[in-house]
């Protein structure tokens, strides 16, 4: 019985062994030779179309799967994720610029908000308040390009799975898409309140408990803009987008488009007003004091105009040519799905790389705008040193060593400057000799 026991825990261990030698065998030969179970379904999905069960569709498209139609018949293929319209290098560019620039924007907007919040600030009106507020949107806004950070469209990829688009029931997407429209709408109200603050500054019109009223008014409209998408699933990655937004043309259009031509429009016509008082201010009492202290606002607010309108005007190319783009992306699928033409036969849908780039960039000015025409001024500059931050114990300690050791130095050039002058005087009844000697003696 014993030998028997022995003997059939020795074949145990035989079978074993080589079941383990068998499976050894077979996971190295089976990257060799194309398994017939997975590929022969995929073969219909030829191109850069990915293979997927069509059995379950309108579940799938509910978590980003487009499905391919053929012959007017929903096929076992999806659109690749990021989508043909434009190359894997190309949406990597615009994922690497629109990362870079919305990081530099985001650091701008938080310089500004710090300077004018009151950390930093020890007085404020309306102008500050706005300027403010502004800095919060582009914050809000801009943080949503930081959730792309580390992914690209290569090995780390935005999209959740080849031939998925990110839509609401994805958290990132949820949350980025929130951040991106909520902090664009509070941004852009703010952005046209400031230009009617420079037209009142202009003026001379001081009004009363404004700032508390527009800051809850924008506050409102944005929450509105902002969570209405969400109570119908409307936060989705599009065909030409990096990220997540309002999926539908029609939810872009109400919650979105439509405000930001209402604040162009208003703005625009502030912007006339301001010029036509500078104009009226330097013609008739020839002040310039009005001109040289809002001209910087002025510009940005121009600027940033000029790249709101082009996002517009783009957008509107794009809704205008979206049954072409959609008609060539058909075109495309259907010369796949033809097992009759070759690959090579089939063309990609295109949409032009320098448009999409410059509507990305545009999205991003508006902070570094903000930060060029309200941050770097002297005003900016008499905020931080009336601050806390520079009136201190620590930092006045080290101010007056600074100012001690530049005055002693200053006062030893000024002797040394003085006795070569002086030589050069007696040596040399003309005037000076070098314009180097003079434009010392104008420093000291």
């Amino acid at each position: 019985m014993l030998y028997i026991f022995k003997k059939q825990n020795n074949l145990f261990f035989i079978i074993l062994l080589f079941l383990i030698i068998l499976k050894r065998i077979e996971s190295q030969t089976l990257p060799q030779s194309p398994p017939l179970n997975i590929s022969s379904p995929s073969l219909q999905c030829r191109g850069d179309l990915i293979y997927r069960n069509v059995s379950n569709r309108i579940d799938d498209e509910k978590i980003g799967f487009n499905f391919v139609q053929y012959n007017g018949t929903y096929q076992s293929c999806v659109i690749p994720c990021p989508s043909p319209f434009f190359t894997l290098k190309e949406w990597n560019q615009f994922l690497y610029m629109s990362f870079i620039m919305g990081t530099i924007s985001f650091s701008c907007g938080l310089f500004l908000l710090i300077t004018y919040s009151p950390i930093v600030n020890k007085t404020h009106n309306r102008h500050t308040i706005g300027v403010m507020c502004m800095s919060v949107g582009v914050c809000i806004a801009m943080s949503s390009d930081m959730w792309n950070y580390g992914y690209n469209f290569n090995d780390k990829s935005i999209c959740p799975s080849p031939g998925q688009y990110l839509t609401t029931s994805n958290a990132r997407c949820l949350s980025s898409g929130v951040f991106l429209q909520f902090g664009g709408v509070f941004g852009f109200l703010n952005w046209t309140l400031l230009s009617f603050d420079l037209f009142m500054n202009i003026k001379g019109i001081i009004t009363k408990n404004y700032d508390k009223y527009y800051v809850a008014g924008t506050l409102i409209i944005a929450t509105i803009f902002t969570v209405v998408p969400i109570v119908y699933d409307e936060y989705s990655m599009s065909y030409i987008s990096l990220g997540c937004w309002l999926g539908s043309a029609m939810y872009q259009f109400i919650f979105f488009w439509i405000l930001l031509t209402i604040c162009l429009i208003v703005s625009s016509v502030f912007i006339i007003l301001i010029l036509k008082e500078i104009y009226s201010i330097i013609k008739v009492s020839k002040q310039e004091t009005s001109l040289k202290g809002n001209i910087r606002p002025l510009l940005c607010i121009t600027i940033t105009s000029f790249a709101f309108f082009y996002m517009f005007f783009y957008y509107i190319s794009i809704v205008i040519q979206g049954d072409y783009y959609q008609r060539i992306l058909n075109e495309y699928t259907d010369c796949l799905m033809d097992s009759s033409k070759d690959i090579s036969e089939c063309k990609s849908p295109r949409m032009s790389v320098a448009n999409e780039f410059v509507f990305l960039l545009c999205l991003r000015l508006l902070g570094i705008g903000a930060f060029i025409f309200y941050g770097i001024n002297n005003k900016v500059k008499k905020i931080w040193l009336n601050s806390f931050w520079f009136n201190n114990r620590f930092v006045n300690r080290n101010l007056s060593r600074i100012a001690l050791g530049t005055e002693i130095r200053n006062s030893y050039g000024s002797k040394v400057i003085n006795k070569n002058y002086n030589n050069n005087n007696i040596n040399n009844n003309s005037s000076y000799n070098s314009g180097l000697e003079l434009s010392i003696i104008e420093m000291s």
